[in-house]
């Protein structure tokens, strides 16, 4: 298993991957026309943006020269929330329940301080912030793309965000 930075080079796999994970992770949770409009030839050109102009940092996981899981980050100047928000943590449905995940949130964040948006109905990603010390905050908002109730989740209050080498 490899976990690195991805590069502009990565972002076809990341977009193609993103795809996949959020056919397995949330149909029957998000309406099924979000999902069946993702194609990942779209999602490509926005990966590659966001990398090239240092939008995100982007952290993926091979295994068997397969990406089974994408992580990214990216400054916010949210006012009272930390300077770090988690805008992705997906994994393949194979790699999910073996410690991969654990592996991927030290990656991308360490024990910096962060904040992210989860869905209020994915209750497995809730458990899995919980245990990493975030906690809701606020009430819950509307997500314009899906239509869904999202969850804004926060760790370790305003304080110093670790700086991660790109």
């Amino acid at each position: 298993m490899e976990i690195r930075v991805a590069d502009l080079d990565d972002a076809e796999a990341v977009a193609a991957f993103q795809v996949r994970a959020w056919e397995q992770t949330y149909r029957g949770l998000v309406p099924d026309a979000f999902l069946d409009a993702a194609r990942s030839r779209d999602r490509r050109a926005r990966w590659a943006g966001r990398i090239r102009r240092g939008e995100r940092r982007v952290v993926l996981v091979r295994a068997r020269d397969v990406v089974v899981g994408v992580s990214s980050t990216a400054r916010s100047a949210e006012p009272g929330l930390p300077a770090t928000e988690l805008c992705t943590l997906y994994l393949d449905a194979t790699v999910q329940g073996t410690g991969v995940s654990d592996q991927l949130l030290e990656a991308a964040l360490g024990r910096a301080a962060a904040h992210l948006l989860v869905f209020s109905v994915n209750e497995r990603a809730k458990r899995f912030y919980a245990r990493h010390g975030f906690a809701p905050q606020g009430p819950p908002q509307v997500d314009p793309g899906t239509g869904l109730d999202e969850e804004r989740w926060v760790r370790g209050g305003s304080g110093p965000v670790r700086s991660v080498p790109a």
